[in-house]
């Protein structure tokens, strides 16, 4: 299907933002180009003109806002050397990227969103922000709010996913569960959190990309899907969970050697126990589609079987050997 004209124009200026930041040398360059980001993201998420994708147009809009305002504010100020600045900063930073307890604004955002939308929210709209952190927690006066975050993200995604019926808000409140992992990997080094997202990245696109062709927004839906949709999507959601032997399993196992390794047991267990509370609602998802049978039902979605979708989630067999070879 062909783009239109403007559309590949706010791609393009959305990536352009993206490479401004990183290349940034000030932090008044840094809120310009997190501005442009703002700016160019809203278009995308009005494409689907109804009152849903306005509400959640409007209340992105104010909520990263109000983080600009913080940003510029306390960025001015942080030549004064106040330590309660940089905590500002920070917790401006994970309320653009959505981390608990600044998450409030995500679930109820992601209801009146497209599937295309929501890959680019999860992926592309959180670089820059944890890019911004990973630069921040290099000092030593952001650490321990770190760790509150970590425990906090661990436990919100995990509760909030059990209690949720929409595969929207369950994705969201996966995003939230798997932030905690990356400020963790963010603690360690900066090969840890970089090496996770972009696992995580991989294994995220191929389970949207599927909820996106076949249209299915709920779990009733999900069952009145093809066979074939099932098993890509579970395979995905396991990956996603971090089950071993899939792809998801690699970083965090990575990340679960760095902790014991720097004696963080208090963390390493809770995000263990998160874990297994994520991997119960996936498999919530993976078993309710698979038991039932759809032979009685009167609609079918017909898509093909992408196989690439599976050989990238089952490819955890084979990235360890190399990830150690690394090590």
């Amino acid at each position: 299907m062909l783009m239109h004209p403007s559309l590949f124009l706010f791609y393009f200026s959305l990536l352009l933002s993206i490479f401004l930041i990183i290349s940034a040398n000030s932090w008044f360059v840094v809120w310009m180009g997190l501005e442009m980001n703002l700016i160019f993201f809203i278009p995308l998420m009005l494409k689907k003109n109804n009152k849903y994708s306005n509400e959640s147009s409007i209340k992105y809009f104010l909520t990263q806002a109000f983080a600009s305002v913080l940003i510029i504010n306390s960025a001015l100020l942080l030549s004064k050397s106040v330590v309660v600045l940089e905590n500002i900063l920070l917790a401006a930073l994970l309320l653009k990227s959505g981390m608990a307890p600044f998450h409030q604004w995500l679930p109820s955002l992601v209801e009146g969103l497209s599937w295309n939308c929501l890959m680019i929210l999860f992926i592309l709209q959180k670089i820059s922000p944890l890019l911004l952190i990973s630069f921040l927690l290099k000092e030593g006066a952001t650490r321990g709010m770190s760790y509150m975050v970590i425990i906090a993200c661990a436990a919100v995604g995990s509760l909030g996913g059990i209690m949720s019926v929409s595969l929207r808000k369950i994705m969201a409140y996966s995003s939230i569960s798997h932030m905690s992992w990356v400020l963790t990997s963010m603690v360690l080094s900066n090969f840890s959190w970089m090496s996770y997202y972009l696992v995580y990245c991989m294994v995220l696109v191929c389970a949207l990309d599927m909820f996106s062709k076949s249209s299915v927004f709920s779990i009733n839906q999900l069952m009145l899907s093809a066979m074939k949709i099932r098993v890509v999507l579970g395979v995905s959601l396991l990956s996603l969970g971090g089950l071993p032997p899939f792809t998801g399993f690699v970083p965090k196992f990575m990340v679960s050697v760095s902790l014991l390794q720097n004696e963080l047991y208090f963390i390493f267990f809770v995000l263990l126990g998160s874990t297994f509370l994520s991997l119960f609602f996936y498999m919530r998802i993976v078993l309710v589609s698979a038991m039932l049978s759809s032979k009685n039902m009167v609609f079918n979605f017909k898509v093909e079987l992408k196989e690439t979708k599976i050989s990238l989630n089952v490819m955890g067999l084979i990235i360890p050997s190399l990830f150690f070879l690394v090590l």
